[in-house]
């Protein structure tokens, strides 16, 4: 918050805005809000804009932008600003200053600006009114440094948290579930008696069986039967025909053939012919060294052949520009071309090297424009010079390249940085 001390209109004017507030002498309409922009922006924006139109139309005016504990000041002109600290109270001024003073002042508890030599006893008199943000005629403006440290912000009490409010929950009777059907009973096995034999003679020494005794057998299902495969594991008597109790020899099963790979096949070693007689394959007979040479001489004579069979690589060509000062500057590794190249290093390829090129009008950049060779073509890119990269391919028009972005190129074509300076791609035959 600044106060201002208000004039007549055609004098001077103040535009505060933030932290920051310009006194200028009079401006029209549109000059003052454009320095009303720029005093939004920063201090040192509306010293640009202030001497937009050079020095010697810059306005007489005086700049302030306060905050807690220091104050950056700037006058020029007739402008005084009066500082007061903790130590008391100085003047700045710009008397014998060409252009502005500018100084940044430590511990400033407050800060006024005035026109010197200004006689308007009416605006005097007046008392000062606050400004926050905006533009007014007016002769004087002040900051207070303990201004903002004495808002006072009142405390709005929290609002009481009310308690939730539940409407009544009507609770449903819970649907007891159907009950399932109950799966019929299986019907009992039916016992079958075995029939009792014939009236027939006994023989002598033998006993008859008392029917009581007779034990009741039951059939089942196949199912059930198949599911008690393992009743002779638990002492369940098990029901057998005399025929699996017969014992007959095992059937020796003709053993399975095996289908190997060729290539398992190819690798084993042959079987040892009937005519090589008792021979445990690890001693090598004098009769077959001569075997042994002659094989390892053709592989040899073989190996030897395929290897000069192959044709020779075509080597890669050469590729270089040709500078207008007659340099020839091949293009391996990369090259960097500016007024001052700096070569930074690439993870993917060798770094490459600075070629610098001389520039009256300094037009060329620094770092201009970077020229390699990926596989068998070069490429050109622009490094975001300042006037950019032309391109002449052989029957072609001119061409300017986009910053950043790789061009591939052709023999002959002329790369143009500006200021005459000129290079030519050139291959070796």
């Amino acid at each position: 918050m600044f106060d201002v001390q208000q004039t007549t209109a055609g004098d001077w004017a103040v535009v505060a805005a933030g932290a920051r507030a310009l006194i200028v002498e009079g401006q029209d309409a549109t000059a003052l809000r454009g320095l009303a922009a720029a005093v939004s922006s920063g201090f040192a924006e509306t010293l640009e804009a202030l001497a937009a139109d050079g020095f010697a139309r810059t306005p007489s005016f005086g700049l302030i932008e306060g905050a807690a504990g220091r104050a950056m000041i700037a006058v020029r002109g007739p402008v005084t600003a009066t500082v007061r600290t903790h130590d008391g109270e100085r003047s700045i001024d710009a008397d014998g200053v060409s252009t502005w003073l500018e100084q940044q002042v430590a511990e400033a508890t407050a800060v006024t600006l005035a026109v010197t030599g200004m006689a308007d006893g009416a605006a005097s008199a007046r008392p000062a009114l606050p400004l926050a943000d905006g533009i007014v005629w007016a002769a004087g403006v002040s900051w207070g440094g303990t201004s903002a440290a004495q808002a006072v912000v009142p405390v709005v009490a929290p609002e009481a948290k009310r308690a939730p409010i539940t409407a009544p929950v009507q609770v449903e009777a819970a649907v007891e579930p159907e009950p399932e059907p109950l799966a019929e009973p299986e019907p009992e096995p039916v016992p079958v008696r075995v029939p009792d034999h014939a009236e027939s003679e006994v023989e002598a020494g033998e006993t008859r069986i008392p029917d009581a005794t007779l034990s009741e057998v039951t059939h089942t299902d196949a199912a059930e039967a198949d599911a008690t495969g393992y009743d002779h594991l638990f002492g369940a008597t098990m029901m057998r025909s005399v025929e699996d109790a017969a014992v007959r020899p095992a059937e020796e099963a003709e053993p399975a053939r095996i289908d190997l790979p060729r290539f398992i096949t190819d690798s084993a070693p042959a079987r040892p012919s009937a005519e090589a007689g008792d021979h445990d394959g690890l001693t090598i007979m004098s009769g077959s060294l001569d075997g042994l040479r002659a094989q390892d001489s053709a592989q040899h004579t073989a190996a030897d052949g395929a290897q000069e069979a192959q044709p020779p690589a075509a080597p890669s060509p050469r590729f270089f520009v040709d500078l207008a000062d007659g340099r020839r500057e091949y293009l391996e590794p990369p090259i960097v071309v500016g007024r001052a190249p700096v070569a930074s290093t690439t993870a993917r390829g060798p770094a490459p090297r600075p070629v610098t090129v001389d520039s009256a009008e300094r037009d060329i950049s620094r770092s201009h424009t970077t020229i390699a060779v990926e596989g068998d073509t070069v490429v050109v890119t622009d490094l975001h010079s300042r006037n950019g990269t032309m391109i002449v391919l052989p029957g072609k028009p001119p061409q300017k390249l986009r910053s950043g972005e790789p061009t591939a190129v052709i023999a002959g074509t002329v790369v143009d940085l500006g200021s005459g300076v000129t290079l030519t791609v050139g291959e070796d035959a």
